[in-house]
């Protein structure tokens, strides 16, 4: 009876073992096709104090996002400009997405060839309380016609490995400081808005203001396809033609617009130069300045292209 029961329990034993041989195995053949990182990136957004960027396009000139009071600022070659409040966010965030799709490289002799070298790739750093958080190199990319898919190849600064991972980096990353800049010009809810007074030179300045549902000028009815036109075309308005100097002397136009729940109003300075260009100010984005004549004739227009005479 004690050698049947010892048996039995030898052949359980026995098959249990085989079992658990066979897990493992599993186990160890997964691990042995992914044998690279799972995560390049792993930064929590909110400790991120500062962004460093040397964009291949710009040939080693650093760009550096410095937050300041919770308000993203730009520093280049010794000026400071406002920085799109979004980007540094999205910049974040897209790298905390990179997921290792391959290992295309682990030599520092194959390096050039993905262009993740420092004269060759786009160099991202991000610090938080003076700390390293991350250091990359962004190289080319390389776009797949049979499978319609972006890879873009990147390299820890610590690593020799060179990774493919999906997506188009370069978009966001390999940039000129004026699109990391903010473009905004005028952004304002427009349903809001109940007062416009334009002032010009000479006696060419007029005030559309809204009585009830209608538009007038003067007391004059303002064309309401022409107002509503010029609105939908001024009310989310970003250009990229920065001026980086103050303009000097008064400004020859202006634009305040005014209504009803609105932190303050919108004021729009021009300054028409001799040239025939135009410098645009905005009190929505201190400091910045546009150079741009399509700007102007778009925000400027006269009082007779808002009525039907």
């Amino acid at each position: 009876m004690f050698r049947k029961v010892s048996l039995k329990t030898l052949v359980l034993v026995f098959f249990a073992l085989l079992v658990v041989v066979a897990v493992v195995e599993m186990i160890d053949t997964r691990k042995g096709d992914r044998t690279f990182r799972d995560v390049l990136v792993d930064v929590p957004p909110g400790e991120v104090s500062m962004i460093q960027v040397i964009p291949r396009a710009l040939g080693g000139e650093t760009v550096t996002l410095v937050k300041e009071n919770e308000k993203w600022m730009i520093e280049s070659e010794g000026q400071k400009y406002n920085a799109n409040q979004s980007l540094p966010g999205s910049m974040i965030s897209e790298l905390n997405n990179l997921k290792p799709e391959s290992v295309v490289a682990t030599q520092k002799s194959q390096w050039g060839q993905y262009e993740v070298t420092d004269s060759l790739g786009t160099r991202v750093k991000l610090f938080g309380g003076g700390e390293l958080l991350c250091d990359l190199i962004i190289g080319k990319f390389n776009f797949n016609q049979q499978t319609r898919k972006l890879t873009s190849y990147v390299r820890l600064v610590e690593d020799k490995e060179v990774y493919g991972v999906d997506g188009f980096l370069s978009m966001t990353f390999n940039r000129d400081v004026a699109s990391l800049r903010d473009q905004t010009v005028i952004s304002s809810v427009r349903s809001n808005w109940t007062k416009l007074t334009f002032s010009y030179p000479a006696d060419s300045s007029f005030v559309l203001a809204k009585t009830g549902d209608t538009w007038h000028i003067g007391g004059v009815p303002a064309d309401s396809a022409d107002v509503a036109g010029y609105f939908s075309g001024i009310s989310n308005l970003n250009d990229n033609n920065f001026y980086n100097e103050k303009p000097t002397g008064q400004p020859t136009h202006a634009l305040v617009i005014e209504g009803n729940n609105m932190d303050m109003p919108v004021r729009i300075t021009g300054y028409s130069q001799q040239s025939g260009n135009y410098i645009i100010g905005s009190n929505l984005n201190e400091g910045s300045f546009f150079n741009s004549k399509e700007l102007a004739e778009k925000i400027f227009i006269s009082r007779d292209q808002l009525i039907s005479e």
